[in-house]
């Protein structure tokens, strides 16, 4: 059994389209989507047409989720946060305009995880969320020795304790997921975490896209292959000008920091 899992396309039609273009080369027996597909990107609705068309099974992602339920904005949240929650659901509702009703509500009934069993044993399974098993915010990081040796630092202390309230309840071989933009394999136990990183948006320094291949075989169990396609980033750059949708530039620079 062979997987491609993409994640966080985030409206890049231009890396989609390329990403799906090298997965159909390796001829994987399914296509996985990890959500965030629409939200901070120019072309929102072609973005979750081409991934209708070309992928077998989806999750949603945080920024899914915002699309069709706005951010809640505390009255007591400081004047910063509340600008920039305030744009975010701005864009939001120019993506919603964007879409129409009939993907909107097709976004709106995709499921949080979704499970492959290659044997009759649970804990083999594959699970595909977005960011962790319980919800589509909490982050599971790298390893203290992949930020030191990829990074260049450690920003995010996560142990093996830090890991246990995300990982306890759940039993599975491999879990697959986005939401950090930042491709790596560590382990919790017996467990595969594999982040398949992002087709946009990337948080390592690399503009290029990353999505994963994943593979059982029945003795070797799951392995993990990086893909990593470059694209034609100044033709997305020339439509997102072109196009401007609103407070992107803002929120894009407030990501990356």
């Amino acid at each position: 059994m062979r997987l491609a899992v993409y994640s966080d396309v985030h409206g890049n039609l231009t890396a989609l389209q390329t990403v799906l273009a090298d997965i159909k080369k390796q001829a994987p027996d399914l296509i996985a989507f990890a959500g965030d597909l629409c939200l901070m990107g120019p072309r929102p609705r072609a973005c979750l047409e081409l991934a209708r068309d070309s992928t077998d099974i989806f999750v949603y992602g945080n920024t899914d989720e915002m699309i069709h339920t706005p951010l809640s904005i505390p009255d007591a949240a400081p004047e910063a946060q509340r600008q920039r929650w305030e744009s975010f659901n701005e864009l939001a509702q120019w993506t919603r305009d964007q879409l129409g009703p009939e993907h909107l509500a097709w976004l709106a009934r995709l499921p949080f995880s979704h499970r492959i069993g290659p044997t009759a044993v649970p804990t083999t399974d594959l699970l595909i969320v977005h960011a962790n098993p319980l919800d589509v915010n909490q982050v599971i990081y790298p390893t203290a020795e992949f930020q030191t040796q990829q990074l260049g630092q450690v920003k995010w202390e996560q142990d093996e304790d830090g890991l246990r309230p995300l990982l306890a309840t759940t039993a599975a071989g491999i879990i697959a997921f986005g939401h950090l933009h930042i491709p790596n394999v560590r382990r919790w136990g017996s467990t595969i975490l594999a982040n398949i990183s992002s087709v946009n948006l990337p948080a390592d320094g690399d503009e290029r896209a990353k999505y994963s291949l994943l593979t059982w075989r029945k003795g070797d169990g799951w392995t993990v292959e990086k893909r990593v396609v470059a694209y034609n980033t100044h033709n997305e750059k020339e439509v997102l000008a072109f196009i401007k949708p609103p407070h992107l530039e803002k929120l894009l620079i407030s990501m990356m920091k």
